[in-house]
């Protein structure tokens, strides 16, 4: 029969050994968790097919450039705002102003009525000038109100189409924006933007493949340089 000290001993054993597979289970676990969120993270794109149509739509940059971007964004939206002022410079730097990239606006209007409006003036200053247009994206973003008023108004955005871009006829573009001419251009790209799955703004398309963070640049960078590589 065996001792208390032995029995003492084979307890402990046993108590040591319940707690190292309970560890080793554990560990596994957490192990298995965080592959899948690496995993999740090191998919910067979404590889489901998208219906892009670059026609008629602003561009900036070489039309030969190998790797199309086009952005899909509300001139109400604060997340486009830090695109534009932070993302899409280093862009242009990089790779538009470098023949690299041709780099695409197109509208996904949808955080209210002058939201529409600011889309139809975008529409109205790229008839006239497309080359203008991108002026206007930069003086819109750059005085962007709260997106819970109603600001982006065909006086408002006159009045900066006046002081800022000289070479557009800003009295058409109020009528344009009153008379909502091309009212049927940002539907179509609103319903562009939904045929393809597009659910936030900014949302950046690279070559057909869509990103899942707009405003993480790495991932920006990573896509383009990978397209590149392949041209």
């Amino acid at each position: 029969m065996p001792s208390k000290n032995q029995r003492n001993k084979a307890n402990k054993s046993k108590d040591l050994l319940q707690i190292i597979i309970l560890v080793t289970v554990l560990v596994g676990f957490i192990g298995v968790i965080a592959f899948a969120y690496l995993s999740k993270d090191s998919e910067p794109v979404k590889q489901a097919e998208t219906q892009i149509s670059y026609e008629g739509q602003p561009m900036i940059g070489d039309a030969n450039a190998p790797v199309k971007v086009m952005e899909f964004g509300d001139y109400k939206c604060p997340s486009c705002k830090d695109f534009h002022d932070s993302i899409y410079p280093q862009l242009k730097k990089d790779y538009i102003d470098t023949g690299k990239v041709q780099f695409y606006f197109t509208n996904y209007q949808f955080l209210g009525e002058d939201s529409i409006t600011a889309g139809i003036g975008g529409e109205s200053v790229f008839k006239q000038n497309p080359s203008a247009f991108w002026k206007y994206y930069d003086v819109v973003y750059a005085n962007q109100q709260d997106k819970h008023t109603e600001w982006a108004t065909p006086e408002f955005l006159t009045d900066l189409i006046k002081k800022n871009i000289p070479e557009v006829d800003a009295e058409q573009v109020k009528k344009d924006m009153e008379n909502k001419t091309y009212l049927k251009d940002v539907e179509a790209d609103n319903e562009m933007a939904v045929t393809n799955n597009i659910q936030r703004v900014p949302s950046i398309v690279i070559n057909g493949k869509v990103l899942e963070n707009g405003l993480d640049y790495e991932n920006i960078k990573k896509v383009i340089e990978e397209e590149l590589n392949q041209k």
